[in-house]
């Protein structure tokens, strides 16, 4: 079955024509080893309930819908209507029928509205937006059973993704897209780096803290930096971090790059937290 559904990704990723959209996937094929992992380390399985905040047209659902099987339940959530359009596209067509979708604010939702509480949720490239990652942690915590875990896998400003050989323009775009997610995001300093912090605050125990990136072949890899740095082209000239001809240029020369040579890029290093909710006494 995962080979099955991975192939059904990688298919959808190669037919689609919404460029966008192929990112996002391209994304997920990308990272969806480095959620298998984390679920395993917390035995999930077979007939688990489980939610991902922030999921986008596709995140971490179909690994997570392989893993919980027919019996289990996997809902995803996400405040964008338009993504959770393209998400129920995208599962009908990977035939991911365990899988429901809802539109709306994580913070808003209560565990009875998601048909919880949930075995376990999962967070990936969401609580980087967040600007009050302890209010966010505390909502997500509301939606678990005691003893319920979280996974939350999380991009860090630095290190920036990297390539051999090197390619200076990775740099370059990773510190613009994370400009966007601050100043225009009105997201803290180093927020993704005191997530742990921040989830004890909420209540939470930190089982472990670890970090963890993917190395993607360059074609793939230069394409997604780019789709990634366009897709924050808007708020970045908006917000004054840069100018149109600048965002241009450093898509040039991340889509040229697929083309002369460089053996392997990077995904961002991601903070990758196993965290759990307290047991009832």
């Amino acid at each position: 079955m995962a080979e099955a559904i991975g192939e059904r990704v990688r298919r959808y990723i190669l037919d689609g024509n919404d460029e966008d959209l192929r990112r996002l996937l391209g994304v997920a094929e990308a990272t969806r080893e480095m959620a298998r992992s984390a679920f395993g380390r917390v035995g999930m399985r077979e007939g688990w309930h489980v939610i991902e905040c922030g999921c986008g047209p596709i995140g971490g659902l179909a690994v997570m819908a392989e893993m919980v099987g027919p019996a289990g339940r996997v809902v995803g959530v996400d405040v964008n209507e338009l993504a959770i359009q393209r998400a129920r596209s995208v599962m009908a067509a990977l035939r991911l029928d365990n899988v429901e979708l809802l539109a709306g604010d994580v913070h808003e939702l209560s565990a009875d509205a998601v048909g919880g509480p949930f075995d376990l949720a999962y967070t990936r490239l969401f609580l980087m937006h967040q600007p009050d990652p302890v209010r966010t942690f505390s909502q997500i915590a509301r939606l678990l059973r005691p003893g319920g875990w979280v996974v939350a896998q999380e991009a860090l400003r630095s290190p920036p993704p990297r390539s051999h050989p090197h390619l200076g323009a990775l740099g370059a775009y990773w510190d613009l897209v994370y400009q966007v997610v601050e100043r225009a995001g009105g997201v803290p300093p180093a927020a993704v780096e005191g997530l742990a912090e921040s989830a004890r605050t909420a209540g939470l125990d930190v089982l472990a803290v670890d970090g963890n990136f993917a190395i993607m072949d360059p074609e793939l890899g230069f394409d997604l930096h780019a789709g990634t740095l366009l897709a924050a082209r808007e708020r970045a000239v908006a917000s004054g971090i840069a100018t149109g001809q600048q965002i241009d240029d450093l898509v040039s020369d991340l889509r040229a790059a697929k083309h002369v040579g460089y053996e392997w890029v990077s995904t961002p290093f991601f903070l990758d937290l196993t965290l759990r909710k307290p047991a009832a006494a």
